[in-house]
């Protein structure tokens, strides 16, 4: 009857380590974008508006899609 008590709150403090590492982490490491990523963003939001401002759908991805392999290239 002990044990599963015992595992439970192993458990619990298990996670709440795992829990302030993460916190910690958090706080302690910002983190910024590089320019090639943002680059990236830019290019996706002008994609996004080229779309009338809406998200593909999976028939509209096919659409465009090439799948001739390497002679798409």
């Amino acid at each position: 009857m002990i044990t599963p008590i015992i595992a439970l709150l192993a458990f619990i403090l298990v996670a709440l380590l795992g829990w302030i590492i993460a916190e910690g982490k958090y706080k302690i490491i910002t983190f910024t974008h590089s320019p090639e990523e943002a680059e990236g963003y830019e290019e996706m939001q002008e994609a996004y508006e080229k779309n009338g401002c809406r998200e593909l759908t999976l028939r509209d991805l096919l659409k465009k899609s090439c799948t001739t392999g390497f002679q798409a290239i």
